[in-house]
């Protein structure tokens, strides 16, 4: 609706209510005294409408008074000089009460207009510190803007994002920014101050997105850099990790076929030992690292079903006892142990890496402890497999698990520094948690802990 319809329709409001209070005091019999109290207290709420609301109260009130109840009655003549007095204090104190009370209500829709921009500001400000998506601040923005200043459709343009369209066709106002353009249909005449603050706001406005567009490629910029850093760092890795085996199974095979009958049957069999340990090396290092490309790939998805844990443990040891000779491996399996929802593939792969750590690491003939127990306080199932070999320095257990950060302590560096990578990430595949612990008398103990029912990370 038109600003001049809409006063209008308070202007004719003012009147009909003053009307209707004169002709209730008129059929009461109320004197000039009640009747001019009841008017000045109608001027003083149809005030609360406007300006012009409240003189043209204030006109009809005194109007009122002098017809009905100013002698004589029925008409606009005054005979006595107190009348004239009375009707002139009640035309100026309606007058000057229309205009405190339309003054005081003006001042208090400021407030309130104030109170809502400043809303708008700090929420505009907390979601662009906060790093929000520059299309979910500019849609809120737009909301906000759109309640704000009492548009019918508000529409921001920023680059190619756009808030909505229902705004772009008769538009009538308009605000250019640097790089956000507001577009607004409005049904109501916007004052200077409006059209100053709406600059202003679409001014802050356009730098914070043109700040969230700077985090933006700064992020981009630095997950590219990180990415390379890591591709460069992986395939150097790999490449150290299997330059050692391929060198050895080559310089074994080349000895064996350019000196097979000068080579004792000893010295053969050391070699053979050499090309067959090395490949086993080999296909462990090729085995993690298409392991450690699925799981970067996101293609590690579990499928669980209820696993008994002793026999899954079982048939972990079982499948590594042709290099597990030299060891003593103890089981400590509780009796009691519920079945957990396990993927069987992936939990049986995360025993295997454990233990191949703990056999590359404990001295021969030492003892490696595999134990499984549930934790009532927690309704988990908690995994342990321990050894006594020589642990991991304690500057290093920040990194235990992280991609290539085989420990040192093993002379011939045989370990590919995945392992612990892979078991990490299928853990937590499962929901669970793992960590390293010293073990008592010396050692490395690494828990992993399951919930009952696998759950997705």
């Amino acid at each position: 609706m038109p600003w001049y319809e809409r006063l209008s329709v308070r202007v004719a409001l003012a009147v009909v209510l003053v009307g209707l209070v004169a002709g209730g005091a008129r059929a009461a019999n109320a004197d000039l005294t009640v009747a001019s109290l009841l008017l000045l207290v109608t001027v003083l709420g149809v005030g609360t409408l406007g300006l012009a609301s409240g003189l043209t109260g204030a006109f009809v009130g005194f109007l009122a008074l002098n017809w009905f109840f100013t002698d004589p009655t029925g008409s606009f003549k005054i005979h006595r000089t107190d009348d004239v007095v009375a009707l002139g204090v009640f035309a100026a104190s309606a007058a000057l009460v229309g205009w405190i009370v339309q003054r005081l209500s003006t001042l208090r829709a400021t407030a309130i207009q104030r109170e809502a921009e400043a809303r708008v500001r700090l929420d505009l400000t907390n979601r662009l510190l906060s790093g929000a998506d520059v299309d979910d601040a500019l849609h809120s923005a737009a909301d906000a803007l759109a309640q704000l200043f009492g548009f019918d459709a508000c529409t921001l343009i920023a680059g190619d994002i756009r808030t909505n369209g229902a705004a772009l066709e008769r538009a009538n106002v308009r605000v250019d920014g640097p790089g956000v353009t507001l577009l607004a249909r409005s049904s109501r005449r916007l004052t200077p101050a409006d059209h100053a603050l709406l600059e202003a706001l679409v001014a802050g406005l356009a730098a914070g997105v043109d700040r969230l567009r700077l985090q933006e490629e700064v992020r981009e910029a630095r997950l590219v850099a990180e990415v390379g850093r890591q591709r460069a760092g992986f395939l150097s890795a790999v490449s150290h990790n299997l330059r050692t085996p391929l060198t050895a199974v080559k310089a074994a095979a080349g000895t064996l076929l350019a000196s097979w009958s000068r080579i004792e049957p000893e010295e053969r069999r050391e070699l053979l030992e050499t090309i067959s340990d090395e490949a086993e090396r080999l296909e462990r290092l090729v085995r993690n690292t298409l392991e450690l490309s699925r799981i970067r790939a996101g293609a590690l998805e579990i499928e669980p079903e209820r696993v008994d844990v002793a026999d899954l443990v079982q048939h972990a040891v079982r499948r590594l006892r042709p290099i597990a000779r030299a060891h003593r491996v103890r089981l400590d399996v509780a009796d009691d142990l519920p079945s957990v929802s396990l993927d069987v593939t992936m939990a049986e792969q995360i025993l295997l890496n454990l233990l191949e750590n703990a056999l590359r690491f404990a001295p021969p003939g030492s003892e490696i402890l595999v134990g499984a127990h549930a934790l009532r306080e927690t309704d988990e199932i908690e995994l342990r497999v321990s050894d006594h070999g020589p642990g991991v320095p304690a500057e290093a257990h920040a990194r235990i698990f992280e991609e290539f950060q085989s420990a040192e302590t093993r002379p011939d560096r045989s370990g590919t520094g995945l392992g612990l990578a892979i078991v990490r990430a299928l853990v937590f595949a499962h929901g669970g948690s793992v960590r390293y612990e010293e073990t008592s008398g010396g050692g490395a103990t690494f828990v992993c802990t399951f919930p009952r029912e696998a759950r997705a990370a």
